[in-house]
């Protein structure tokens, strides 16, 4: 097929294709193209630079979504996939970019953030903090085959899946797991009653099955130990959670400090020899209860964050915060608890996101405000991916 002028919306019985070059990489890793003046998002393995010939599959308007069909012009940096599944597992969508090249198009894709969304002229240089690219995934959500026998990943797009004979970047505990897993499960079920649950670390794996009760594993950082469920979150790749706490809570001291949205307790028990006293805020119950366990002096409050400091702002009860720290979902801060933060008044502000783009968003509310962002460290926990994780420090005065 030739590739094609596009004008309106493709054709089921013909879709489009288009000649493109691949100019850089967006938000989920898609590159990203012009046609005709028009943005166009390709999903599928494509590397800046090159030429490709990419099916229309979407015309949203003022830009279309295309899925690569063929390399007409592959980049000299372009490497082969280590895993057989790549291409159709949607666990991983990097592996053809060498690991250099994977870290280069992170700051990028964080770069292009703070610029667009956030509004900067300009920022700190960022900091990279980087590990083993392999072997390092510590939680996996293995789910059964969509017909027949065996586990796997969804491909990608899809809830079909992709029954795994391999798979490189999960950590040595839970090398084959997948095989000895039992069958039998509804591959349609809803994920708590579908998924089978896998932690493993440090020698040992955990493993919570379809309709089974949540288990609890444990782990070593930096010297002390943390609980949490196999089935619920925890950090994902061990090897860089020390590099990571380390540089959140860098420079902090002091009398008090708040850890919002705070889990188990993983940044808040490392603010307990560093500050008078420590508030963590969670409102998950199953994260609670573990959370007792692994914290030795800090208030921990079950309670959801956005009311809790509207009552405390309210009462006068946080007059005396000169630190906090926020690790939200991927969703970023709502705009209350933003000006929640900003009416406390802290004068520093630790940010760890794992959603770049609502960072963004959230800093430039922070700016406005009289915050000055210091320090930007990307932490990649999650290589041959596009997933970022994002420590940034915020001080606010002189």
């Amino acid at each position: 097929m030739r590739p094609q002028r596009f004008s309106g919306r493709p054709a089921r019985s013909a879709p489009v294709l288009l000649e493109l070059e691949i100019e850089r990489m967006a938000t989920g890793g898609r590159g990203v193209a012009r046609d005709q003046g028009r943005v166009v998002f390709v999903e599928g393995a494509v590397i800046p630079g090159e030429r490709v010939l990419a099916r229309v599959t979407a015309d949203k308007g003022r830009f279309l979504e295309a899925r690569l069909d063929s390399l007409v012009e592959s980049s000299p940096r372009r490497v082969s996939p280590r895993c057989r599944h790549f291409g159709r597992c949607g666990g991983c969508s990097w592996q053809h970019m060498s690991y250099p090249d994977q870290l280069q198009a992170k700051v990028g894709l964080l770069e292009d953030s703070l610029a667009r969304l956030g509004k900067f002229d300009s920022w700190p240089a960022i900091e990279t903090i980087s590990g083993e690219p392999w072997g390092t995934r510590n939680r996996a959500q293995f789910q059964p085959a969509s017909q027949g026998a065996g586990w796997g990943f969804f491909a990608q797009s899809s809830r079909e899946t992709v029954v795994l004979q391999e798979c490189p970047v999960l950590s040595e505990e839970l090398q084959g797991s997948w095989n000895h897993l039992p069958e039998g499960f509804d591959p349609l079920a809803q994920r708590r009653e579908r998924a089978a649950f896998a932690w493993g670390a440090q020698g040992r794996s955990h493993f919570v099955l379809p309709g089974m009760p949540s288990q609890e594993a444990t782990v070593r950082i930096l010297g002390l130990y943390f609980h949490f469920a196999v089935d619920g979150f925890f950090q994902s790749n061990l090897s860089l959670v020390p590099a990571m706490v380390e540089r959140a809570l860098d420079g902090l001291s002091g009398r008090r400090a708040l850890d919002l949205y705070g889990g188990v307790g993983l940044f808040g028990r490392f603010l307990e020899p560093r500050f008078e006293r420590v508030d963590v805020v969670e409102s998950d119950p199953r994260a609670a209860r573990l959370a007792g366990r692994n914290l030795v002096r800090a208030l921990y409050h079950q309670e959801f964050v956005e009311p809790w400091l509207a009552a405390g702002i309210e009462s006068r009860a946080l007059d005396d915060v000169d630190c906090v720290l926020v690790d939200p979902p991927r969703s970023g801060l709502e705009t209350r608890v933003v000006d929640h933060l900003v009416a406390i008044g802290t004068p520093n502000l630790r940010y760890v996101s794992c959603g770049h783009d609502t960072l963004a968003r959230d800093l430039k509310r922070f700016r406005e405000a009289g915050y000055r962002l210091e320090r930007v460290t990307l932490v990649d926990l999650y290589p041959q991916t596009p997933h970022l994780e994002v420590v940034c420090a915020l001080r606010r005065g002189d």
